[in-house]
Protein backbone atom coordinates (compact mmCIF):
# COMPACT_ATOMS: atom_id res chain seq x y z
CA UNK A 1 0.00 0.00 0.00
CA UNK A 2 1.34 3.48 -1.04
CA UNK A 3 1.26 6.50 1.16
CA UNK A 4 -0.26 9.69 -1.32
CA UNK A 5 -0.42 12.84 -0.18
CA UNK A 6 -2.97 15.38 -1.53
CA UNK A 7 -1.77 18.66 -1.42
CA UNK A 8 -4.64 21.62 -1.67
CA UNK A 9 -2.50 23.95 -3.14
CA UNK A 10 -4.14 27.37 -3.44
CA UNK A 11 -5.36 26.67 0.51
CA UNK A 12 -1.41 26.13 0.68
CA UNK A 13 -0.18 29.04 -1.26
CA UNK A 14 -2.63 31.30 0.79
CA UNK A 15 -1.69 29.95 4.07
CA UNK A 16 1.96 30.58 3.07
CA UNK A 17 1.00 34.22 2.58
CA UNK A 18 0.34 34.78 5.80
CA UNK A 19 4.32 34.50 7.79
CA UNK A 20 7.39 35.48 8.58
CA UNK A 21 9.83 37.07 6.42
CA UNK A 22 12.43 35.98 4.21
CA UNK A 23 15.76 36.79 5.89
CA UNK A 24 19.56 37.09 4.23
CA UNK A 25 22.72 36.96 5.38
CA UNK A 26 24.49 40.44 6.10
CA UNK A 27 27.74 41.21 7.93
CA UNK A 28 27.38 38.93 11.01
CA UNK A 29 23.89 38.39 11.25
CA UNK A 30 20.51 37.70 10.15
CA UNK A 31 18.41 40.59 9.14
CA UNK A 32 14.81 41.72 7.71
CA UNK A 33 15.35 42.00 3.44
CA UNK A 34 14.66 45.50 2.29
CA UNK A 35 11.53 46.59 1.65
CA UNK A 36 11.95 46.30 -2.68
CA UNK A 37 13.19 42.49 -1.73
CA UNK A 38 9.61 41.50 -0.45
CA UNK A 39 8.24 40.57 -4.05
CA UNK A 40 9.26 36.57 -3.21
CA UNK A 41 7.77 36.32 0.50
CA UNK A 42 4.73 34.24 -0.43
CA UNK A 43 6.91 31.62 -2.21
CA UNK A 44 9.86 31.63 0.06
CA UNK A 45 7.37 30.62 3.11
CA UNK A 46 5.53 28.30 0.65
CA UNK A 47 8.92 26.41 0.07
CA UNK A 48 9.90 26.60 3.46
CA UNK A 49 6.54 25.06 4.26
CA UNK A 50 6.81 22.12 2.16
CA UNK A 51 9.88 20.45 3.47
CA UNK A 52 8.91 19.82 6.97
CA UNK A 53 5.54 18.50 5.53
CA UNK A 54 7.21 15.76 2.96
CA UNK A 55 9.63 15.41 6.13
CA UNK A 56 6.34 14.61 8.37
CA UNK A 57 4.60 12.12 5.56
CA UNK A 58 7.30 10.89 3.79
CA UNK A 59 5.18 10.26 0.94
CA UNK A 60 5.33 7.34 -2.16
CA UNK A 61 3.67 10.22 -4.35
CA UNK A 62 2.96 13.91 -3.94
CA UNK A 63 -0.24 15.08 -6.27
CA UNK A 64 -0.90 19.40 -5.92
CA UNK A 65 -4.16 20.23 -6.71
CA UNK A 66 -5.00 23.04 -8.58
CA UNK A 67 -8.33 24.97 -8.86
CA UNK A 68 -10.77 24.92 -11.74
CA UNK A 69 -13.77 27.21 -12.64
CA UNK A 70 -17.07 25.16 -11.39
CA UNK A 71 -19.17 25.76 -13.97
CA UNK A 72 -22.09 23.37 -12.65
CA UNK A 73 -22.09 25.15 -9.21
CA UNK A 74 -22.43 28.50 -11.20
CA UNK A 75 -25.79 27.70 -13.19
CA UNK A 76 -27.35 26.72 -10.69
CA UNK A 77 -26.46 29.58 -8.38
CA UNK A 78 -24.77 32.61 -9.83
CA UNK A 79 -24.37 34.12 -6.39
CA UNK A 80 -21.97 31.06 -5.47
CA UNK A 81 -18.88 32.39 -4.03
CA UNK A 82 -20.00 36.00 -4.64
CA UNK A 83 -18.59 37.11 -1.68
CA UNK A 84 -15.33 36.11 -2.37
CA UNK A 85 -14.76 39.63 -5.24
CA UNK A 86 -12.84 41.98 -4.12
CA UNK A 87 -12.46 45.26 -6.21
CA UNK A 88 -10.53 47.37 -3.80
CA UNK A 89 -7.96 47.81 -0.97
CA UNK A 90 -5.86 46.12 0.86
CA UNK A 91 -7.62 42.71 0.23
CA UNK A 92 -7.59 43.22 -3.83
CA UNK A 93 -3.75 43.70 -3.43
CA UNK A 94 -3.10 40.75 -0.97
CA UNK A 95 -5.01 38.66 -3.85
CA UNK A 96 -2.97 40.46 -6.73
CA UNK A 97 -0.01 39.35 -5.22
CA UNK A 98 -1.40 35.58 -4.47
CA UNK A 99 -1.94 35.27 -7.68
CA UNK A 100 1.63 36.35 -8.98
CA UNK A 101 3.14 34.29 -6.32
CA UNK A 102 0.97 31.26 -7.25
CA UNK A 103 2.52 31.50 -11.15
CA UNK A 104 5.55 30.86 -9.44
CA UNK A 105 5.30 28.44 -7.24
CA UNK A 106 3.38 26.00 -9.48
CA UNK A 107 6.62 26.68 -12.07
CA UNK A 108 8.90 26.44 -9.39
CA UNK A 109 6.77 23.34 -8.02
CA UNK A 110 7.77 21.96 -11.61
CA UNK A 111 11.20 21.10 -10.40
CA UNK A 112 9.86 18.45 -7.76
CA UNK A 113 8.59 15.44 -8.18
CA UNK A 114 5.36 16.04 -7.76
CA UNK A 115 1.93 15.47 -10.18
CA UNK A 116 0.09 18.55 -10.84
CA UNK A 117 -3.51 18.04 -11.75
CA UNK A 118 -6.85 19.66 -11.69
CA UNK A 119 -9.71 20.50 -13.72
CA UNK A 120 -10.80 23.17 -15.70
CA UNK A 121 -14.58 22.63 -14.87
CA UNK A 122 -14.16 21.72 -11.10
CA UNK A 123 -12.79 23.01 -7.95
CA UNK A 124 -9.95 21.34 -6.50
CA UNK A 125 -12.28 19.82 -3.86
CA UNK A 126 -13.72 17.92 -6.48
CA UNK A 127 -10.11 16.71 -7.83
CA UNK A 128 -9.57 15.56 -4.39
CA UNK A 129 -12.31 13.85 -4.28
CA UNK A 130 -11.96 11.83 -7.04
CA UNK A 131 -8.04 11.10 -6.40
CA UNK A 132 -9.06 9.74 -3.06
CA UNK A 133 -11.89 7.40 -4.78
CA UNK A 134 -9.73 5.99 -7.47
CA UNK A 135 -7.16 5.66 -4.40
CA UNK A 136 -9.09 4.20 -1.83
CA UNK A 137 -6.79 1.11 -1.34
CA UNK A 138 -3.72 3.42 -0.83
CA UNK A 139 -2.87 4.85 2.28
CA UNK A 140 -4.05 9.00 1.26
CA UNK A 141 -3.36 11.77 3.09
CA UNK A 142 -5.30 15.22 2.24
CA UNK A 143 -3.26 18.21 3.52
CA UNK A 144 -5.64 21.12 3.79
CA UNK A 145 -7.38 23.67 5.94
CA UNK A 146 -10.68 23.30 4.36
CA UNK A 147 -13.00 22.04 6.76
CA UNK A 148 -15.38 20.59 3.15
CA UNK A 149 -13.23 17.67 3.25
CA UNK A 150 -14.57 16.41 6.12
CA UNK A 151 -17.82 15.07 3.99
CA UNK A 152 -15.12 12.55 2.88
CA UNK A 153 -14.67 11.06 6.16
CA UNK A 154 -17.91 9.75 6.20
CA UNK A 155 -18.08 7.85 2.58
CA UNK A 156 -16.23 4.46 3.98
CA UNK A 157 -12.78 4.85 2.91
CA UNK A 158 -10.75 2.66 5.19
CA UNK A 159 -6.90 4.68 4.63
CA UNK A 160 -8.12 8.19 4.40
CA UNK A 161 -7.12 10.66 6.47
CA UNK A 162 -7.02 14.46 6.36
CA UNK A 163 -4.57 16.83 8.30
CA UNK A 164 -4.85 20.34 9.17
CA UNK A 165 -1.62 22.62 8.88
CA UNK A 166 -2.90 25.40 10.20
CA UNK A 167 -4.06 22.96 13.43
CA UNK A 168 -1.56 20.91 13.32
CA UNK A 169 -4.04 17.64 13.60
CA UNK A 170 -5.64 15.50 11.98
CA UNK A 171 -9.51 15.45 11.22
CA UNK A 172 -12.14 13.24 12.88
CA UNK A 173 -15.26 12.18 11.31
CA UNK A 174 -18.48 14.37 13.41
CA UNK A 175 -20.63 11.90 15.14
CA UNK A 176 -23.78 14.00 13.19
CA UNK A 177 -23.90 13.33 9.06
CA UNK A 178 -21.69 16.20 8.04
CA UNK A 179 -22.91 16.45 4.63
CA UNK A 180 -26.65 16.85 5.38
CA UNK A 181 -25.92 19.54 8.51
CA UNK A 182 -23.62 21.87 6.23
CA UNK A 183 -26.33 22.07 3.66
CA UNK A 184 -28.69 23.51 6.25
CA UNK A 185 -26.51 25.21 8.20
CA UNK A 186 -24.64 26.74 4.59
CA UNK A 187 -21.40 27.99 4.48
CA UNK A 188 -21.08 32.01 4.57
CA UNK A 189 -17.11 31.23 3.47
CA UNK A 190 -18.95 30.29 -0.10
CA UNK A 191 -21.76 32.29 -0.34
CA UNK A 192 -24.11 29.73 0.34
CA UNK A 193 -27.36 30.80 2.10
CA UNK A 194 -28.10 29.12 6.08
CA UNK A 195 -31.51 27.56 5.84
CA UNK A 196 -31.38 26.91 9.93
CA UNK A 197 -28.55 28.26 12.55
CA UNK A 198 -26.38 25.46 12.83
CA UNK A 199 -27.50 24.83 16.39
CA UNK A 200 -30.96 24.15 14.49
CA UNK A 201 -29.28 22.23 11.90
CA UNK A 202 -27.69 19.80 14.14
CA UNK A 203 -30.86 18.92 16.09
CA UNK A 204 -32.77 18.98 12.83
CA UNK A 205 -29.79 16.03 11.25
CA UNK A 206 -30.04 14.27 14.69
CA UNK A 207 -33.60 14.07 14.90
CA UNK A 208 -35.33 12.41 11.43
CA UNK A 209 -38.99 13.80 12.74
CA UNK A 210 -37.29 17.06 13.04
CA UNK A 211 -35.82 16.99 9.39
CA UNK A 212 -38.84 15.89 8.04
CA UNK A 213 -40.69 18.66 9.07
CA UNK A 214 -38.42 20.95 7.61
CA UNK A 215 -38.29 19.58 4.25
CA UNK A 216 -41.95 19.23 4.34
CA UNK A 217 -42.10 22.11 2.25
CA UNK A 218 -41.43 22.07 -1.38
CA UNK A 219 -39.39 25.20 -1.54
CA UNK A 220 -37.15 24.48 1.68
CA UNK A 221 -36.75 21.16 -0.14
CA UNK A 222 -35.52 23.09 -3.14
CA UNK A 223 -32.90 25.22 -1.07
CA UNK A 224 -32.05 22.13 0.53
CA UNK A 225 -31.28 20.29 -2.96
CA UNK A 226 -29.48 23.49 -4.10
CA UNK A 227 -27.23 23.66 -1.09
CA UNK A 228 -26.39 20.11 -1.82
CA UNK A 229 -25.22 20.66 -5.02
CA UNK A 230 -23.04 23.51 -4.28
CA UNK A 231 -21.41 21.52 -0.99
CA UNK A 232 -21.10 17.49 -1.80
CA UNK A 233 -17.93 17.29 -3.83
CA UNK A 234 -18.45 15.43 -7.24
CA UNK A 235 -16.40 12.85 -8.78
CA UNK A 236 -14.82 14.09 -11.94
CA UNK A 237 -15.19 11.81 -15.40
CA UNK A 238 -11.31 10.56 -15.74
CA UNK A 239 -10.82 12.62 -19.35
CA UNK A 240 -11.61 15.58 -17.61
CA UNK A 241 -8.25 15.47 -15.27
CA UNK A 242 -5.30 17.28 -16.75
CA UNK A 243 -2.09 16.05 -15.25
CA UNK A 244 1.77 17.44 -15.35
CA UNK A 245 4.43 15.65 -14.37
CA UNK A 246 7.48 17.41 -12.25
CA UNK A 247 10.49 16.31 -13.41
CA UNK A 248 13.38 16.37 -10.13
CA UNK A 249 15.74 18.76 -10.72
CA UNK A 250 17.48 20.20 -8.03
CA UNK A 251 19.92 22.13 -9.84
CA UNK A 252 17.56 24.04 -11.43
CA UNK A 253 15.57 24.70 -8.02
CA UNK A 254 18.76 25.54 -6.45
CA UNK A 255 19.07 28.58 -9.26
CA UNK A 256 16.01 29.89 -9.10
CA UNK A 257 16.07 29.84 -5.41
CA UNK A 258 19.47 31.84 -5.67
CA UNK A 259 17.97 34.62 -7.68
CA UNK A 260 15.28 35.31 -4.84
CA UNK A 261 17.50 35.27 -2.61
CA UNK A 262 16.37 32.60 -0.11
CA UNK A 263 19.81 32.20 1.47
CA UNK A 264 18.36 30.14 4.39
CA UNK A 265 17.20 27.82 2.19
CA UNK A 266 20.40 27.23 -0.56
CA UNK A 267 22.99 27.49 1.99
CA UNK A 268 25.00 24.45 1.72
CA UNK A 269 24.01 22.62 4.80
CA UNK A 270 20.09 23.83 4.46
CA UNK A 271 19.86 22.37 1.21
CA UNK A 272 21.34 19.12 0.93
CA UNK A 273 18.50 18.54 3.84
CA UNK A 274 16.19 19.87 1.65
CA UNK A 275 16.79 17.88 -1.18
CA UNK A 276 17.22 14.80 0.81
CA UNK A 277 13.60 15.36 1.91
CA UNK A 278 12.24 14.61 -1.07
CA UNK A 279 14.13 11.73 -1.83
CA UNK A 280 11.22 9.63 -0.49
CA UNK A 281 8.74 10.24 -3.30
CA UNK A 282 8.87 7.15 -4.91
CA UNK A 283 7.13 8.01 -8.62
Amino acid sequence: MDKILLIDGMNAIWRANIGFKPYIKKNDGWEDKEESKQDFVTTFNFFRNLRPIIEQFSPDKVFFVLEGRPIHRYNIFPAYKANRLIKTGSRLEAKNTVDIQKDIIINLIKHLPFTIIRAENYECDDVIGTLVENLKNENVTILSSDSDFTQLLQKGYNNLNIYNPIKKQFIKAPAYHYLGWKCLAGDASDNIPKLLTPAKALKAIEDPNVLSEFLSSEEKRSLFNINKELIEIKIIPEEELILEEGVKNFPELKKEFIKMEFASITNDSSWEKYTETFKCIKF
